[in-house]
């Protein structure tokens, strides 16, 4: 099978000729062509002819993807700094917008189509339409905007001591994500959307089930209903980190029929497909600390571990690294997941 037929009979619910490969290869890319980090980010299109030709390099079977997780900042108002080293990766938000909660109520709203990165989603999303593929939505999540608007810290913070600020902010939010979702919906169609997000800052390292259910879950819930009535339902979400407490509660929001769950190392596949009824296309959860740091073996071994445990799901499991590839990873480590699912993940 090619990695397109192999990757839609998952998602169709039928076994493909082995289990597929995402590599979650994004600046990474960068990084084999000898890209300064800064020119990745900042070309679009750049960006997706690297990712494609990582992908012939290593015969994985995920496709490509743009943008980064440190956002909100930037789109209301503050500042972002873009990587000047490797060891930077991404882009990350310099300068807060929020720093008092008197300044909360009078922040205004983004124009939804040219706030922060959204000129250059867009870019992409010209792009990946004309390669036939649909536009990427940034569904969220919610309170990755709220941590790019007031820092991580005061957020963590404020969801204690100004709980009443928080929920504003998040509302705010919600109301940019889902502007600039129908800003590009009127121009792509919702048939050529598909919406994706993660969710690092709703880790349950960081805030616990009951701090989800008050200030995340209800805010998100709006977003993903309202995304879904304006007729588009691929969406992919990435629970980064530990969400064994939370699992419950991201099952219970307004989802699709299918859609696919990528997972970190830290939340257990089988229980996070048992959570969502099985329903689901489950993906992950390859180290990123083995990818970065690890042996060929040590990667190895992982990746068919995780297929071990993930091949049989009745939902359809995804090999996948347990986030974003890491931009310091050796490239042998990358192909040691291509390479394992091809040994043992094979179902015919």
């Amino acid at each position: 099978m090619i990695s397109e037929t192999r990757v839609q009979a998952v998602f169709n619910g039928k076994k493909p000729d082995r289990v597929p490969v995402f590599s979650f290869v994004g600046a990474y890319a960068a990084t084999l062509a000898g890209i300064p980090l800064y020119e990745y980010y900042t070309n679009p299109g750049l960006a997706i002819e690297l990712q494609l030709k990582a992908r012939d390099l290593f015969g994985y079977d995920d496709g490509t993807h743009y943008g980064w997780a440190d956002w909100g900042g930037w789109e209301f108002g503050g500042e972002i700094a873009f990587p000047k080293t490797r060891k930077e990766a991404s882009p990350r938000t310099s300068a807060n917008v929020i720093n008092h909660v008197s300044q909360v109520d009078s922040l205004p709203v983004p124009d939804p189509v040219s706030a922060g990165m959204l000129p250059l989603i867009d870019k992409y999303n010209r792009q990946k339409i004309a390669m036939g593929e649909k536009a990427v939505i940034q569904g969220g999540s919610i309170s990755l905007l709220a941590a790019g608007i007031l820092g991580k810290t005061r957020l963590l913070r404020w969801y204690l001591r100004e709980p009443s600020a928080v929920k504003v902010i998040y509302d705010k939010a919600a109301d940019f994500v889902i502007a600039a979702a129908r800003a590009t919906i009127d121009r792509y169609g919702a048939v050529n959307c598909s919406v994706g997000f993660t969710a690092p800052m709703d880790t349950n390292d960081l805030i616990s089930a009951d701090i989800f259910h008050k200030f995340c879950f209800p805010v998100q819930a709006r977003v993903n209903r309202e995304i879904m009535q304006m007729g588009v339902d691929k969406f992919s979400i990435h629970l980064c980190g530990n969400h064994k407490h939370n699992l419950k509660l991201w099952a219970a929001l307004p989802w699709p029929k299918r859609m696919l769950i990528s997972l970190g190392p830290e939340t257990d596949l089988v229980l996070a497909a048992e959570t969502f009824g099985h329903r689901h296309v489950i993906a992950g959860n390859v180290s990123t600390s083995f990818l970065a740091y690890g042996s060929y073996e040590e990667v190895y071994n992982n990746t068919v571990q995780c297929i071990e445990t993930g091949k049989d799901l009745p939902g359809g499991f995804i090999v996948m690294s347990g986030c974003e590839m890491p931009v310091l990873a050796p490239p042998l480590n990358v192909f040691a997941m291509v390479q394992a699912a091809k040994d043992v993940g094979g179902y015919v």
